[in-house]
């Protein structure tokens, strides 16, 4: 079965580079995870160390209430538990997991509308001469009962990592929508219409800005960039103005996801020449990072309840991938997911009709 990993993916695109290849890296970063393979060199620098952020100790809280949906009712995800990638939605305490889509395509990476009656995703039904990683994905809607189906973009280009505004109003993704070969951040109106590009980077030789996130009021957007040749957080104005730097460590920062109060930022941290990926958190002007999980693998793709009580991820620590959910200060880390297939890339919203 195939599986992915975002940083060999990387990994391939700097091998290309460094031989003189043409290098597509907007073809080539859909997916998350997978095992480093053991005979591909770290091309990644191997700077001195600096000291993690410790796992913080939990605070004195009353205990973790069952997820019953108060904070939000549904997680939906994709999964290869049916031997090809489809899109699955779910309650938010692992209930009445239901499969949503049925193609021989890969149908990945969807992201739950903030009233949860949508479901934002891509799929490669479109390209039908592609192979893993430079498959062209392009962005779909269907409602989170099944129906309503509908093409979103029509391009010549791969539209990956969708996700919503907080009033449902915009849609933010990664797409090399000027042609130059790298990812940078656009958006497009729900009924595919008013498509912009918010970030710029043709004068770099390698830069891409993906895997966007917004403020809880919109009027920001957070996102992951190689531009200075390592993987760390940006924020922008949500008109793509004010870009700055929240990070710089040596390590990958990716994969960034704002908490309904707008007091934190979860994301993926991988240190450098590591094969393991831990969940962190961190205010959003960059300050006070706090390691949240520290188990050998990948533990990767968080997100928040819709009430900022709880963190989603996936992860690896069962022998496949599976969703896990903890407390927003670490603590209590259980599966949702019990499956012989992996199961990625979850998002979680309210339920339809919830105040």
């Amino acid at each position: 079965m195939k599986r992915r990993l975002f940083i060999l993916t990387l990994l391939f695109c700097l091998l290309a580079a460094c031989n003189g290849a043409p290098v597509t890296p907007a073809e080539t970063l859909p997916l998350p995870s997978l095992p480093l393979a053991t005979d591909v060199p770290m091309l990644a620098p191997t700077p001195s160390r600096t000291p993690r952020p410790p796992k913080p100790t939990p605070t004195a809280t009353t205990p973790a209430e069952p997820l019953d949906g108060r904070g939000g009712g549904l997680v939906a995800f994709y999964s290869e538990r049916s031997g090809n990638a489809e899109i699955f939605i779910m309650n938010a305490d692992g209930s009445a997991q239901t499969r949503l889509t049925d193609d021989p395509a890969e149908d990945v990476s969807p992201a739950l509308s903030p009233d949860g009656r949508q479901i934002v995703f891509i799929t490669a039904r479109h390209d039908l001469t592609g192979r893993f990683p430079h498959l062209k994905y392009e962005l779909y809607l269907i409602n989170t009962d099944g129906s309503g189906l509908r093409r979103l973009t029509t391009s010549q280009v791969s539209n990956e990592h969708p996700a919503w505004s907080p009033d449902g109003k915009r849609i933010s993704f990664d797409s090399d929508s000027d042609g130059d070969g790298f990812r940078e951040i656009n958006l497009i109106n729900p009924d595919g219409s008013g498509q912009v590009r918010l970030t710029s980077n043709q004068a770099n030789a390698v830069a891409n800005d993906q895997f966007a996130d917004w403020s809880p009021d919109g009027s920001q957007i957070i996102f992951s960039s190689d531009r200075n040749g390592n993987w760390d957080l940006y924020v922008m104005n949500a008109d793509g103005s004010d870009q700055r730097q929240l990070t710089s460590s040596p390590d990958w920062e990716v994969f960034p996801a704002w908490s309904p109060d707008d007091e934190w930022i979860v994301y993926s941290v991988r240190p450098a020449n590591s094969r393991n990926v831990d969940v962190y958190v961190m205010r959003p002007d960059g300050s006070d990072q706090r390691r949240l999980t520290d188990i050998p693998g990948y533990d990767e793709d968080a997100v928040w309840s819709p009430d900022g009580r709880y963190i989603l991820f996936q992860t690896d620590r069962d022998g496949n991938f599976e969703l896990y959910v903890m407390n927003a200060d670490g603590s209590d880390q259980h599966s949702l997911t019990k499956q012989r297939g992996d199961d990625y890339w979850p998002s979680w919203s309210i339920a339809p009709g919830a105040p």
